[in-house]
């Protein structure tokens, strides 16, 4: 048996497609691999169509209603019906949201790092005007430029330490 796809349209069926997933009646998710190869179109309108199925099924793929292995099975299957420049650059954009989200996850992390480095700050600068009253600015603003928990935490166990504040800015000067 031979499946003549060329007898079919591929623009109509991603659009009936397009409208069954919308409504959640849509789980032939394998027949988009072969939807590029649908149709008698050449050329831009072939190119049109892959794109266009590429960009779909990416959508998908961020929405987690299909596998990544999907989507690179269509990308194999388009591999001679689109120039290998724009099938790179539609790789790259499909890479490129798992960049960004891998980007705002570190972002995030150095935000978590740098409120907690703020809060130890404060306790330690709580602290030292608790022990010693005034804390002098120079030393307060070298305490709020610290950004490594360790000595911030070595600091906080000196004051209890430090019988007054010109030994403790001595232990802070030998770190």
């Amino acid at each position: 048996m031979v499946v003549d796809f060329s007898r079919k349209d591929g623009a109509g069926r991603l659009a009936e497609i397009r409208e069954a997933a919308k409504k959640g009646e849509f789980d032939n998710w394998l027949e988009l691999v072969f939807l590029p190869l649908y149709g008698k179109e050449t050329g831009r309108g072939r190119c049109e169509l892959v794109e266009q199925v590429i960009r779909f099924e990416t959508e998908l793929y961020r929405c987690e209603l299909v596998p990544a292995r999907l989507l690179a099975a269509t990308l194999i299957m388009s591999n001679k019906l689109i120039d290998r420049d724009r099938l790179e650059q539609l790789w790259e954009e499909i890479k490129m949201p798992d960049i960004i989200e891998i980007a705002r996850e570190e972002g995030r992390k150095e935000g978590l790092k740098e409120g907690q480095y703020q809060g130890m700050q404060e306790l330690l600068m709580e602290a030292l005007i608790e022990k010693f009253g005034l804390v002098p600015p120079r030393l307060s603003e070298k305490i709020r430029r610290i950004d490594n928990g360790d000595v911030l935490k070595a600091l906080f166990r000196q004051i209890s330490k430090c019988g007054d504040l010109d030994r403790f800015e001595k232990f802070f000067k030998r770190l």
